[in-house]
């Protein structure tokens, strides 16, 4: 039996929402720099990101395992990263599908854009 899609075995074999790997690759090419932040471990985000295609696009990854120490939404797991890429926080935008997310970003000083997919509720 394959692991349920919600267990951390069966998200990292989850594939991306249809648009997502050509959406990553236009914001890349416009200059954007991409990084991904998580509350996963960074091997199960690693499986995920090569699962979908697109892990050569992100310049970075942090996860609570191992760079940011801190769950989202703690300011912490925020803050940590806009210091590691010595950015200001105001200069970073989270693109999330989770509201908590966004508010945790917003914050800790980021921009927010949340992304709702058809017959999904806000989370």
């Amino acid at each position: 039996m394959p692991p349920a899609p919600n267990s951390p075995a069966g998200s990292a074999t989850m594939p991306p929402h249809p648009e997502v790997p050509a959406a990553l690759r236009r914001l890349r090419d416009h200059g954007f720099r991409l990084f991904t932040l998580t509350d996963n471990t960074l091997e199960i985000s690693g499986r995920q990101l090569d699962a979908a295609g697109v892990m050569d696009l992100f310049e970075r990854r942090f996860s609570m395992d191992e760079t940011v120490r801190r769950h989202k939404p703690a300011p912490e797991a925020y803050q940590s990263v806009a210091a590691a890429l010595e950015i200001d926080p105001g200069g970073i935008c989270l693109i999330a599908s989770h509201v908590w997310d966004t508010h945790g970003a917003v914050a800790a000083g980021w921009q927010s854009a949340l992304i709702l997919h058809a017959g999904k509720r806000p989370g």
